[in-house]
């Protein structure tokens, strides 16, 4: 799977989760939106709903893998900061799995 795909997966993911969220609530949807962190739009709870909807979308794709890994959590800059963080880590993931 290509970064491309990938990003594309995260992008659904953060329309289905704008789905659930009220006007003044939503989401940016954007190639560099910002996810989790000091600028993230995402409290704890967001990221995790995001990142289920996320390995569930890679599963249908063939693609099994659990993004919410010990390594993730020690990373010096968290994989889950923004959409190109995410994409380049996910890629990492498929890789190693």
């Amino acid at each position: 799977m290509d970064s491309g795909q990938i990003q594309t997966i995260i992008i659904n993911a953060l329309h289905m989760a704008n789905q659930a969220r009220t006007d003044d609530n939503q989401l940016t949807v954007a190639p560099d939106a910002p996810l989790f962190g000091d600028n993230g739009q995402l409290d704890s709870l967001g990221i995790v709903a995001l990142i289920i909807d996320i390995e569930e979308a890679l599963a249908e794709s063939g693609c099994n893998v659990t993004l919410t890994a010990e390594r993730a959590m020690s990373l010096s800059q968290s994989p889950f900061k923004d959409v190109p963080s995410l994409v380049v880590y996910i890629g990492e993931r498929l890789r190693t799995e």
